[in-house]
């Protein structure tokens, strides 16, 4: 899958990818992406979100 890199190398750019795809479909700026797709998406972010929260915390 595309995101196995940035899991573990850069989460921060995973989030960041997906939040902004999930902001492109909302302000309709294309066209509007089927509800599993953007359901997907929503789990990336929240998925990515994790790991930081992990990675921070041990910091």
């Amino acid at each position: 899958m595309v995101t196995q890199p940035f899991d573990s190398k850069n989460p921060w750019a995973l989030r960041d990818m997906a939040e902004r795809l999930l902001e492109v479909n909302q302000r309709s700026l294309c066209q509007s992406a089927n509800q599993k797709m953007l359901e997907k998406i929503q789990a990336i972010a929240l998925e990515a979100e994790g790991i930081i929260e992990n990675l921070e915390f041990r910091i």
